[in-house]
């Protein structure tokens, strides 16, 4: 028979990073954070403190990864901008669009896609603290404009 604990639960917090001259023509600027122990990493919120504008229509993009400019968590070379120029003051994006816990298993009541015949292990958990490393992406185009975000990164402790 199975026996029960009870704990407090599931808590969700976030660790904030200002990333001045994040965009760099040609170029990677690489943003770090530490991710506690216990947690996976739930979403990142990336607000653009002011305008961004690029020389000529191009992409400007992201990856998050657990080594520098890597993206085992996520990748979207085009995730700001998809052959545009500007990225005004006050744009928010969710990077990773509720993706269930970064690359956790999506499971519901249905038989869906979602069954799964053997689950892989979230790439956004971690039961040891480690560094997420957010890397932006920029073509080969001048930056001009304030050049700053704010990102958010938010962790739900399991345990």
């Amino acid at each position: 028979m199975a026996t029960y604990k009870y704990g407090s639960g599931a808590v969700t917090a976030a660790k904030r990073v200002v990333v001045k001259d994040a965009f760099v023509q040609n170029a990677e600027v690489v943003a770090e954070v530490v991710q506690p122990a216990g947690t996976i990493l739930n979403d990142v919120i990336c607000r653009f403190i002011g305008n961004v504008t690029i020389g000529s229509a191009d992409d400007v993009g992201f990856e998050i990864g657990t080594s520098s400019s890597g993206n085992q968590i996520a990748k979207n070379v085009d995730g700001f901008l998809d052959g545009g120029t500007t990225i005004a003051a006050n744009s928010v994006f969710f990077l990773l669009k509720g993706n269930g816990g970064a690359n956790s298993v999506t499971a519901d009541a249905a038989d869906t896609t979602n069954d799964h015949t053997a689950a892989a292990a979230a790439g956004g958990y971690t039961d040891v603290e480690r560094t997420i490393y957010f890397t932006t992406i920029t073509a080969n185009q001048t930056v001009t404009g304030d050049n700053e975000i704010e990102l958010n990164f938010l962790f739900t402790h399991l345990n």
